[in-house]
């Protein structure tokens, strides 16, 4: 066999090696999930509203535009910094423009109602934001003016962990749903944490991931040369790196941690979110 041709070969084989390996590391979703486990979700309210202004609570409320529907249908996951003060603030403002754009809106607390703020309180758990998640996809899918076919998830850094693991079916199992989201997205979060995988084999649905080149929190190396391989194998994944970008590029007046706010990258996530989830049901 000629020596160009034996390489080749070899890197295949190293790369399918690579990705069995990591599967079979991240087949049991609950293992990536540590303890304690909690799959009881927050309460939501019953109101339903149809904007939001400066001082709306907009913490598990369904928001929704004007009009009888049936309307896309999107539920926010906040950051490690949850909703409370100025590093949840950016949360309204996606809140602002999934309504804008003619979706309805859950933005879930998955904090508050399990009594601490962020994650320097309490360390969050991935079993009450899977089960949060679900929750929520069942209220909104029993609203008259929601589309039960295009009801999405998108989640930033924790939420964003968390919409990686929507993707596979083991965290609607595990959650005790029937029904599934159609399509989720991850902003700066990655593939791997800690040693956890978020991105699982058994990955069936749409997960676009927009991740950050500067992220120290979240790195994007974990996902490479993984997403190639997945995608290669035919799972519905996509992503894109903003290369310049850091963690948390969307928190206008948050400078802790060496975040950096873009406003040019904030635009495009959230145009790329909204092409997205337009082709997906």
């Amino acid at each position: 066999m000629p020596i160009q041709k034996k390489i080749r070969v070899g890197a295949v084989l190293v790369a399918f090696l690579a990705f069995t390996a990591w599967g079979a590391a991240a087949q049991d979703l609950q293992s990536q999930i540590a303890p304690p486990h909690d799959w009881r979700p927050v309460a939501f309210n019953d109101e339903v509203k149809e904007s939001i202004g400066a001082f709306t609570d907009i913490a598990n409320t369904v928001f929704k535009p004007s009009g009888d529907g049936p309307f896309p249908a999107t539920v926010l996951m906040h950051t490690c910094g949850g909703l409370k003060g100025t590093p949840g603030a950016h949360m309204k403002e996606h809140a602002r423009e999934l309504l804008a754009a003619g979706h309805v809106v859950l933005v879930i607390d998955s904090y508050g109602p399990r009594g601490f703020d962020n994650c320097s309180a309490r360390r969050p758990s991935g079993s009450g934001g899977i089960a949060d998640a679900y929750a929520a996809l069942n209220l909104l899918a029993a609203k008259p003016f929601v589309d039960q076919t295009r009801i999405y998830q998108v989640g930033y850094s924790w939420g964003a962990f968390i919409s990686a693991l929507l993707a596979s079916p083991q965290s609607a199992s595990l959650a005790g749903s029937e029904r599934r989201f159609a399509a989720t997205v991850a902003n700066y979060g990655s593939c791997g944490f800690k040693g956890k995988h978020f991105v699982l084999q058994d990955l069936d649905r749409p997960l676009l991931l927009l991740m950050a080149g500067r992220d120290d929190e979240a790195p994007s190396a974990p996902c490479f040369p993984l997403l190639e391989e997945m995608k290669t194998a035919g799972k519905p994944v996509q992503w894109h790196v903003y290369p310049d970008a850091t963690h948390a590029w969307d928190k206008s007046g948050v400078t802790s941690q060496g975040y950096v706010y873009d406003a040019s990258v904030t635009k495009d996530a959230m145009e790329r979110t909204l092409g997205f989830l337009a082709e997906k049901r």
